[in-house]
């Protein structure tokens, strides 16, 4: 013969653990949202991008082709440099974007000492 106890509602005290876990993991899961987004803009000056729409590496040059969105009345200024394997600089020239247009479109020939891998825009920022 078997017995069984009989069941027991939950007690107010399960409740509240249960309570807490909930609010635990709310906030946390809000904190790492938080997180992500500042780390997904970091490093960046909101209200410009900046993009290397292509470029051609040589031997002893690369030439790239970028794009520049902005605020109209901005005057803004970028870095675009090529780099090696090891990402050492070859060459940098800074570019400029005017005040008055929303967007740039540009190419700069940089000059290189040795064959570069790749060539990028970046840090940019208002002037």
């Amino acid at each position: 013969m078997t017995t069984s106890a009989p069941e027991t509602p939950a007690s107010p005290q399960s409740r509240r653990g249960r309570l807490g876990l909930v609010v635990i993991g709310v906030v946390t899961a809000l904190a790492a949202g938080g997180f992500g987004i500042i780390a997904a803009y970091a490093g960046q000056t909101p209200g410009i991008v900046a993009q290397t729409v292509t470029y051609d590496i040589e031997d002893a040059s690369v030439v790239v082709n970028y794009s520049v969105a902005k605020g109209k009345g901005d005057e803004v200024r970028c870095t675009v440099d090529a780099f090696d394997k090891n990402f050492a600089v070859l060459d940098a020239r800074e570019v400029a974007a005017p005040a008055g247009r929303s967007s740039v479109d540009g190419t700069v020939t940089l000059r290189t000492t040795r064959r570069a891998t790749g060539a990028r825009i970046h840090a940019c920022r208002t002037v």
